[in-house]
């Protein structure tokens, strides 16, 4: 039968992998509880935790593979901050850093400070319902401090109203602007941070002259900094370098004296350097997959029930797009995609653009799970097979040498391989790595 093309352009849009879900949204499932299926603690309780208990500012590292929901999280966490009553509630600005960082470069501090300084500025103006734009008043204070700086041949030209309020795009999209503006800041480091420190202070005021004691518990999420990579192999020592500096080198400089921060991070430093939680209230956290297979392959019931269930929310009524007995029907989608919630979506998605007829035939659900397979097999080198074997034998991270701990890292980011949590931390392949031609010379024709 055919189904109404409204209700699969509906359907297709609650699969999108990319979208986060808003806090309160009907298409969450909650995979840490009733049980958990993603370790013995939601991470969000743990960040949580960690600011409610702290006598002073704190600073948090969060990570985990896109589309595993870390911003779906966050902005749960954040709902649940800005709703509580008190005393355990605060107030939370979220930012997605996406908006002021370009991915494909390569970051650094005055980045990231000048974007956090700036939204808490903005949110203060926006509070206050100020006459001039939000933000504006920030801008002209940063471009009148950095313009003496710059030289006499820099491309950005003397006059605030040049750019306004689109001055944040240009230092995110345009590199020459953006490299003159980092080069005087550089010369002027020390006074720079002090003074996004003090412009964030006296915006924490007003904000709390603006709604009250709820303030008094402020938190700022940088979200989206964990996307920053490479576009091109030739690009990546650059890229690395720059986040690994940014988190250890600088880190002492991410603490806001005055405010509550979490930051997301790219999932591969975790395994770059031991450093990366000293400067920090707490070791970095990381969202797990959801279980459904234990370390010997076992099925793990929970798992692929939650799972089931997160298939059931996007699609209204399963029934309609899989027949008569969706959860058999849909069992191979969720063994192939070991847990990582992204990858069901997208297969979700291609059936639902691709198929005209449904119920969806299980030679067609075949058809797009080999579609996707083919995928991360097309990035696997024979290179990568002795790693890959060694971590289905031992599912632990390699510590033989610093070069493997590093190629390891790279496996990890590229979702080749994928983390659990069942009291400790533990790592498999991607179900769908098995069988890859660049692994037979490591486990025969018998893959994993």
């Amino acid at each position: 039968m055919t189904v109404d093309r409204s209700i699969i352009r509906r359907l297709i849009a609650q699969c999108d992998p990319q979208k986060p879900l808003e806090a309160g949204s009907p298409l969450y499932v909650p995979f840490d509880k009733d049980p958990s299926v993603r370790g013995e603690q939601a991470c969000i309780d743990s960040l949580r935790r960690t600011i409610f208990d702290a006598e002073s500012p704190t600073c948090q590292l969060f990570t985990g593979f896109p589309g595993t929901g870390k911003t779906s999280e966050l902005l749960r966490l954040a709902g649940q901050i800005n709703n509580a009553p008190p005393p355990d509630c605060g107030y939370v600005l979220y930012i997605n850093c996406e908006e002021y960082i370009h991915r494909f470069f390569p970051v650094s501090v005055t980045d990231v400070l000048s974007a956090i300084t700036y939204c808490v500025a903005r949110e203060a103006d926006r509070l206050e319902k100020t006459a001039t734009p939000p933000g504006e008043t920030y801008l002209r204070q940063f471009f009148d401090s950095i313009r003496r700086f710059l030289p006499t041949s820099a491309h950005l030209q003397p006059k605030f109203e040049l750019y306004g309020l689109n001055l944040m795009l240009e230092l995110r999209n345009n590199r020459t602007i953006h490299d003159e503006i980092e080069e005087a800041l550089r010369k002027r480091f020390q006074d720079f941070v002090r003074e996004c420190y003090e412009e964030i202070g006296r915006s924490l005021k007003r904000i709390r002259k603006a709604i009250g004691s709820r303030a008094d518990r402020f938190i700022v999420i940088a979200d989206g900094l964990e996307k920053i990579d490479a576009m091109n192999e030739s690009q990546r020592e650059s890229i690395e370098n720059s986040i690994e500096a940014l988190f250890v080198a600088y880190g002492d400089f991410l603490r806001l004296p005055s405010c509550h921060v979490i930051y997301t991070f790219p999932v591969w430093l975790r395994f770059r350097t031991a450093q990366l939680g000293s400067v920090f209230a707490r070791e970095p956290l990381t969202l797990p997959m959801v279980k459904i297979h234990d370390r010997d392959g076992n099925d793990f019931a929970a798992g692929l029930d939650k799972m089931y269930k997160l298939v059931a929310c996007r699609l209204e009524d399963p029934e309609r797009i899989f027949g008569k007995d969706p959860v058999a029907a849909v069992r191979p989608i969720l063994t192939a995609t070991g847990g990582y919630p992204r990858d069901v979506l997208r297969i979700l998605r291609n059936l639902l653009q691709n198929e005209e007829q449904f119920p969806v035939a299980p030679a067609r659900i075949e058809r797009a799970i080999k579609n996707v397979r083919q995928t991360y097999h097309d990035i696997i080198l024979r290179t990568d097979a002795a790693l890959l074997k060694e971590i289905a034998d031992t599912h632990r991270v390699p510590t033989a040498d610093r070069d493997r701990l590093r190629q390891f890292g790279q496996l990890f980011a590229r979702y080749l391989i994928l983390a659990y949590r069942n009291g400790d931390e533990w790592f498999d392949l991607h179900p769908m790595v098995r069988g890859a031609p660049a692994l037979m010379d490591q486990f025969g024709d018998a893959a994993p």
